[in-house]
């Protein structure tokens, strides 16, 4: 049995003030949660950072919480970090006046920059190989293939993309043949698309497998979603199939009309390396079809808590809490 990955570090300082200064002013971690003059947190990724004062946590009593706890010396924390970003991390230091403590060449290879907080605690940046460890995969300022011949879609993956430094061709800009997609999970089809536009192409490699999944009709049509809509893709026939589907178990009324889109989003390197990232907006059918923006089945699904359909949404907004800009935002977390 091996122990799973960190899910928190734990770091002491009576300064708080100055920690969280530091934390989220100079390392850009995500300010999490403050109770002063106890603690403070910050959210990286998937991993938490504590910042406890040990002048506190070292009297706390373990009948109303966390046993007592404090530290003597200084702590220690290490942030994974490429050459490159090293680099980048030594001159932003440089600029806010904090001065390198160490910058160390292992014997085995990899580099470590070390410095010091305000509390004392060491912050060393290192790449990951002086662990034996792989690179950190990441996105930013990459040029992806999205494996979809969808032009909507496409445009939907540019536009929230854009701002994180992503160029994205597609493969029907390329005029890569689509594959079939065989499999009956949505997860086996993004591979099957993501797999063979990387390929094809020799790039990095995004794809998405998506559907309306109806609650009403046993989750249909879900991984069937496009083939609802024949050969020719035509969306008003696949909705009205919907709703003559929805008619004939009865469900006539909103609460009987509920369901979810949902995306599986696939990553593939040419190194072979895969990830997948899954999101979901539930809501409830409407009819008739209302909105021209969108696609799909984009015009009969109204999103919980919204008055609108995704049809009728902007962009801007349906980029915020769609099935797909959730996905895209659980990627987001562990390759950017």
């Amino acid at each position: 049995m091996r122990a799973g990955a960190i899910l928190e570090t734990v770091l002491y300082a009576e300064d708080l003030a100055a920690a969280r200064h530091f934390y989220e002013t100079v390392l850009g971690l995500e300010f999490y949660w403050e109770v002063a003059p106890r603690f403070v947190f910050f959210r990286n990724r998937d991993q938490m950072l504590l910042i406890f004062n040990p002048k506190l946590t070292a009297l706390q009593s373990a009948g109303d919480g966390p046993p007592p706890h404090g530290a003597t010396g200084a702590g220690h924390i290490c942030f994974r970090a490429t050459a490159e970003e090293i680099e980048q991390w030594q001159a932003r230091f440089t600029s806010h006046g904090i001065a390198t403590e160490s910058l160390m060449d292992w014997p085995d290879g990899g580099r470590s920059l070390y410095i010091r907080d305000p509390a004392g605690n060491s912050v060393e940046f290192a790449e990951s190989r002086i662990w034996n460890l792989p690179d950190m995969k990441s996105l930013k300022n990459q040029k992806i293939i999205i494996a979809t011949h969808n032009t909507g879609k496409l445009e939907e993956f540019r536009q929230i993309l854009a701002p994180h430094g992503v160029n994205a061709v597609s493969a029907g800009e390329l005029g890569l043949a689509e594959p079939a997609e065989t499999e009956n999970t949505f997860r086996g089809n993004a591979r099957i698309k993501a797999l063979a536009a990387m390929q094809a192409s020799g790039m990095i490699a995004m794809s998405d497998d998506s559907g309306l999944c109806v609650d009403a009709l046993g989750g249909d049509p879900g991984v069937y979603t496009a083939d609802w809509a024949g050969p020719a893709r035509d969306w008003s026939m696949a909705m009205r199939l919907v709703e003559e589907k929805l008619q004939a178990a009865g469900a006539t009324t909103p609460d009987k009309r509920s369901g979810a889109f949902k995306c599986t989003l696939c990553v593939i390197w040419p190194d072979g390396t895969e990830r997948y990232y899954e999101g979901s907006a539930r809501g409830h059918l409407v009819w008739p079809p209302r909105g021209t923006l969108g696609h799909g089945y984009d015009p009969v699904f109204m999103p919980a808590g919204e008055s609108v359909t995704f049809g009728e949404m902007d962009h801007a907004r349906k980029n915020l809490i769609s099935h797909r800009a959730r996905a895209l935002e659980a990627m987001f977390r562990d390759l950017f």
